[in-house]
Formats: C-alpha cells, sequence, structure tokens
C-alpha cells in the first residue's frame, strides 16, 4: 500500500503524488487536501478529503467570512454591485433589455417568464396583464418567487430543470421533461433573461405574431475563466464547440429575429470576497468548488488579485427579439 500511494496513487482534485502521513492518511503533495484510509482502503473521494492548514492573511480570511455571511435569497446578486466594475455596454445591454420588455408587457394580454429565480426581475416590469405567468426549477426560488410575485398577479410554476435544455423535446416525444407545461398559442409575449430555453417550445407556446425577448451570456468565454485561474471543473456547455448553438436553433423553431444585438462583456471583481460569493451562488462557474478544499488556490488567486487590482472575467452578452409569424 505505501509503495502504490508513493507511484500510482494520484491527488483526483490536483494530480499530484500522495503519500502516506503520520496518523495513517494520504496527503497531497501538490495542494493542501488529505485523504483517508478506511479497512486498508484508500477513499480518493474530493467530497471525503479534508485540508491541512495553511498560513493566509488577516484580510482574506476577513474577506472570506463576509463573503460567507453574506445574505442571498431568491436571485439576487446586489450584494456584488459594489465589489464588481461591469464595463458600460453590459450595463446599457441590460438596461435595453428592460425596457423593451416593460414595453412589451404593456401591449401583451399574456406573458410569460421563463427561469425568473427569486422573481425580482419580473416584479420590476409591473403591472401585468390578466394572464401572467413565470417558470422556476430551483425549489427554494420557487418559494421566494410566489412571495414576490403573487400580490402583482402573476403565477408561479415549478418546473423541471430540463426546460432550460436549448434542444428541447425530440421527435416520438423522446426528454418530454424538457417540453413547457403551457398550451400552444398561449402567449403573447415570451421572456428569458439569462435563463436557457428551447426556441422550439417557446414558438409553440407564443400565439401567431407573439414576440419572444431574451438576453442570453455567450456561453464560451472570451479570456481567463475562473474554472482556469483555480484549476476547476467547468461545466461542459462553456467549453469550445460545446456550448448551446443559439441561432440554428431560433432558425429549426421557424422563429424570425427582429433584432440581434452582441456585445463584448467584462466584470471586474474587486476581492476574493466577491469571487467566493459569486461561486457560491452561481455554481456552474466551478462545477466542484467548496470553500475549504478550495482554500489554498483561493488565497492564491487573492494574493494575485492584490497585484493585479482584482479579476476580469470576460465573455459576450447578445440581446435577441424575435416574433412568431
Amino acid at each position: 500500500m505505501e509503495r502504490a500511494s508513493r507511484s500510482t496513487l494520484a491527488c483526483p482534485q490536483c494530480t499530484a503524488v500522495l503519500e502516506r502521513s503520520a496518523d495513517e492518511r494520504l496527503d497531497c503533495r501538490g495542494c493542501t487536501l488529505t485523504y483517508p484510509v478506511r479497512h486498508g482502503v484508500p477513499v480518493l473521494l474530493i467530497s471525503e478529503a479534508t485540508c491541512r492548514p495553511i498560513e493566509t492573511d488577516a484580510q482574506f480570511d476577513y474577506l472570506l467570512d463576509e463573503a460567507l455571511a453574506a445574505p442571498f435569497h431568491g436571485w439576487d446578486l446586489s450584494w456584488l454591485h459594489a465589489r464588481t466594475t461591469r464595463s458600460p455596454e453590459l450595463t446599457n445591454l441590460e438596461q435595453r433589455y428592460d425596457s423593451r420588455a416593460a414595453a412589451l408587457i404593456a401591449q401583451a394580454e399574456a406573458v410569460l417568464d421563463l427561469g425568473t429565480g427569486g422573481g425580482e426581475r419580473f416584479a420590476s416590469y409591473a403591472p401585468f396583464p390578466g394572464a401572467a405567468f413565470a417558470t422556476e426549477a430551483y425549489l427554494p426560488n420557487v418559494t421566494a418567487a410566489r412571495l414576490k410575485l403573487a400580490p402583482l398577479g402573476v403565477e408561479v410554476v415549478h418546473t423541471d430543470p430540463n426546460c432550460h435544455n436549448g434542444r428541447g423535446p425530440q421527435p416520438g416525444n423522446r426528454w418530454p421533461e424538457r417540453r413547457l407545461p403551457f398550451g400552444n398559442n398561449t402567449f403573447e409575449l415570451v421572456l428569458a433573461h439569462r435563463a436557457a430555453f428551447s426556441p422550439a417550445e417557446a414558438a409553440r407556446v407564443l400565439r401567431p405574431g407573439g414576440s419572444l425577448l431574451t438576453l442570453q451570456g455567450v456561453p464560451e468565454w472570451r479570456g481567463e475563466t475562473l474554472a482556469a485561474a483555480l484549476g476547476g471543473t467547468p461545466p461542459e456547455w462553456t467549453l469550445p464547440g460545446l456550448g448551446w448553438d443559439v441561432g440554428e436553433t431560433f432558425r429549426q423553431s421557424g422563429l424570425q429575429i427582429v433584432d440581434w444585438s452582441e456585445t463584448s462583456s467584462t466584470v471586474l471583481y474587486h476581492d476574493i470576497g466577491a469571487i467566493v460569493y459569486l461561486l457560491l451562488h452561481v455554481r456552474w462557474n466551478v462545477l466542484d468548488f467548496d470553500v475549504d478544499h478550495y482554500r489554498e488556490r483561493l488565497y492564491r488567486l487573492h494574493q494575485r488579485m492584490q497585484s493585479e487590482g482584482g479579476f476580469r472575467l470576460r465573455g459576450a452578452s447578445r440581446l435577441i427579439e424575435a416574433y412568431r409569424p
């Protein structure tokens, strides 16, 4: 066992060599994780590992504790506002979406908001027509959205997460859980703010002449990602060639695009607390993120951010408006 641990076994987090410690655990030489050995069997699961203490600094500890204690409710990321700087192009695109959404709602008799989160943004467009619905897949957000939207006359529907798959259900009723739970020709307006969806399903539930308005992030990042900076696991859809081909799915759906505006987007995160808060609550940035397991790498990024003035995430966003002929 000892020989194998030196020559063969590697840390599943960083792939460095493992060596047996004095207390019969397996310590990683490349990071701070240490793995248990139970009944002679190495338990090489990151979730079962613990971290050896590392020396940090008081500011890092303060920012980490602050991020862990910071409030988060629904899909409200406003705690980050004072800790980030967004490019003007991104801010302008968000404002255009809000302005256009409010104008379209004012003309509609039936409206649907897809992936509403906690309902914060959708609520800002009130008043609503007599038929107003919002979908959400994450249960804690369903409750938050109902509390926010029900007083405004919006019915919140708990839907399957697969409804946010861009390909939608397939022929032969394969993957029916991807179907939106609404009848054909139901809505005059469908909104989707940074929520993936199937254009074919949106077209199905729209009435002829109805509109779709969406703001989407381009899935392939245009610079260093947090997963790369921390050596973490990115979601597959952010890898080149594996993202959602929005244009092709719109073409297949039969929706006619009337506006396609795309802009580069940059968000500067000022301190490591902002990074930790983002990773805790927007889990798809680094799929296997855990504060304890990433502590050493977070500290290294903290030191880098101090010398470089923060960490920039560079991507792109697109605003699309379409209608069903």
